[in-house]
């Protein structure tokens, strides 16, 4: 949740941040900070700290105290001096948001955010948050252009989650003012449904649906020697190879299996909810991307034709992201 403004009321801040909306332009990839979009005021130990220079400017003037005049005195132009470098911490900063990399349900989506500047100076303790987010800081240093930060949220709906507005804010040097702005970057990123947590096998049918191992354990073809195990049968036993090394050993034999399966929304029950359909069929693409097997995928209005590799991959997955959206 964005941090309040310091010593306002809720209600008046949540009709600041209404009318701040107002002034704000459309959301683009790149956006900066001007001035007539940055708002300052004191916080709680500015308050404090005003209190104590007008108790220190009566005393002075009761007491005709010329020592307690330039206390006072160099006090202000302190404060001044940090209200001012406080303004310009965060002033003509620029922003501009880069690509993102696609998550999972559950997951943080990480947005990146480049932060440049035009100015030959130092931007220390600069905070950037949204709604959803914890608080990112930051220091852009004089020898640096640009740096570059991730704004984490996390992704708890499937589809295209977009970057909510951005509140930039700064209570450097002294902590006696807060300075910000908020901004509206355009970034979105893609988020996969959760893969099923106990999902269950399909097994083999004639329309070749289901996830299978390409080593399936079975009776059909021979596909090798190795040790012998107490839960062996008894016929599987290589006697030859006994008879040569003297130690027991056994045959090993696989099913015939298809090396193209279709992930089926139509073998899933019909009562099951949508999400954990696209939650089971997302954990089945992701296991058989794993094996290597040529994968296809069958839903509502959509076919995809069996194949393998990254492109497939991200191509399933974002189908089933964006199912019907």
């Amino acid at each position: 949740m964005l941090s309040r403004l310091p010593v306002i009321p809720a209600s008046m801040s949540s009709y600041i941040e209404k009318w701040a909306d107002n002034r704000m332009p459309k959301p683009n990839y790149t956006t900066s900070i001007i001035r007539q979009r940055l708002y300052i005021l004191p916080t709680k130990h500015g308050v404090t700290f005003f209190i104590i220079l007008v108790l220190l400017l009566t005393g002075a003037i009761n007491y005709e105290n010329s020592l307690a005049f330039m206390l006072t005195f160099l006090f202000s132009s302190i404060c001044f001096l940090g209200m001012i470098y406080s303004h310009q911490n965060i002033n003509n900063l620029n922003f501009r948001s880069l690509a993102t990399k696609p998550v999972f349900v559950g997951q943080s989506a990480l947005f990146p955010v480049r932060i440049k500047t035009n100015k030959k100076q130092s931007h220390f303790s600069i905070c950037l948050e949204t709604e959803k987010s914890p608080v990112v800081r930051c220091n852009l240093l004089q020898q640096q252009d640009e740096i570059n930060i991730i704004i984490p949220i996390e992704a708890s709906k499937r589809g295209y989650f977009n970057l909510e507005k951005i509140k930039i804010s700064t209570e450097f040097p002294l902590g006696l003012f807060h300075a910000w702005s908020w901004i509206n970057l355009k970034s979105k990123c893609l988020v996969y449904p959760a893969p099923e947590k106990h999902p269950f096998q399909l097994s083999q049918h004639s329309n070749k649906s289901g996830i299978y191992s390409q080593q399936q354990p079975g009776y059909d073809d021979f596909s090798g020697i190795r040790e012998y195990q107490k839960e062996d049968p008894p016929n599987h036993l290589a006697w030859k190879a006994i008879a040569k090394t003297g130690v027991l050993q056994t045959k090993q034999f696989h099913s015939n299996i298809d090396d193209e399966i279709y992930l089926n929304w139509f073998d899933l029950a019909d009562t099951m909810p949508t999400e954990r359909r696209l939650s089971i069929i997302c954990y089945w693409v992701i296991e058989a991307e794993k094996q290597g097997i040529k994968y296809g995928l069958k839903l509502p209005a959509l076919n995809i034709d069996p194949d393998s590799g990254l492109h497939h991959y991200q191509n399933c997955l974002k189908e089933l992201a964006l199912f019907g959206k």
